[in-house]
């Protein structure tokens, strides 16, 4: 959303979560659903992989850097360590209803599984595309290698669209975040220049483009399977 050198591939990661009340039984189920959740190997070295608690001091580093949360309308800013902890004890109440973590981190277990990133995949209704389906960011020291687009792409076909059923998203990203564009155009979004919007961030006004993805069934036969990466031998645990 930037010309400077330092564009990120970032948008939107607003999540609002589930209204149900669960006993304390079913949260720990969902808690060990949770936790016990396979990773995605997304390159040999860098897994899609739950939210953790020891993600805290990883959140709050990069939610705090500003090559990051320039693009970024909806976490706090600062981003405290009562939002991390917030954020991450709710992650509980983003899964689906088969136990699927809604949002996942990027990990580079080449450096011990830090969190480098982060994608959020959909579970709202066909039928309210206001706010965001999709959502992400991405230390800036792994831009340029594809791995958002990757990462998108698969929790979108994966999740959203093959276990919770969705056929039409909603996304948005800053007018001038031009490689979050980009990513979003991998995924098969489609830019809606009508349905351009503002947004008012740190006091200025920012321009929002809206892009939508609608597929049917026959589009989704069509669509190209993202393969999982073999991991480094030294990695598999």
């Amino acid at each position: 959303m930037s010309t400077q050198p330092s564009v990120q591939e970032t948008t939107n990661t607003v999540a609002e979560p589930q209204k149900d009340v669960r006993s304390p039984e079913e949260i720990e189920r969902l808690c060990k659903l949770h936790d016990s959740y396979k990773p995605i190997w997304l390159t040999e070295t860098i897994q899609l992989a739950p939210v953790l608690p020891s993600d805290k001091e990883a959140l709050i580093r990069h939610l705090n850097d500003p090559r990051i949360n320039q693009y970024l309308y909806g976490p706090p800013n600062p981003y405290t360590p009562e939002d991390a902890d917030q954020w991450i004890a709710g992650r509980i109440d983003r899964m689906t209803k088969n136990g699927t973590p809604l949002n996942l981190h990027l990990r580079d277990m080449a450096k011990g599984g830090i969190a480098i990133g982060a994608v959020t995949a959909s579970d709202a209704s066909d039928d309210d595309l206001q706010g965001d389906d999709t959502g992400y960011w991405l230390d800036p020291e792994y831009h340029g290698k594809g791995l958002m687009a990757k990462a998108l792409r698969m929790i979108l076909r994966r999740v959203s669209i093959d276990e919770v059923g969705k056929r039409k998203f909603n996304a948005h990203t800053f007018a001038e975040n031009w490689p979050s564009r980009r990513t979003l155009e991998k995924a098969g979004f489609v830019f809606q220049p009508e349905m351009q919007k503002s947004h008012i961030v740190a006091g200025r006004e920012i321009k929002i483009w809206v892009y939508r993805l609608y597929l049917t069934d026959e589009d989704i036969s069509k669509m190209e399977i993202v393969e999982e990466a073999v991991p480094l031998p030294s990695l598999i645990q």
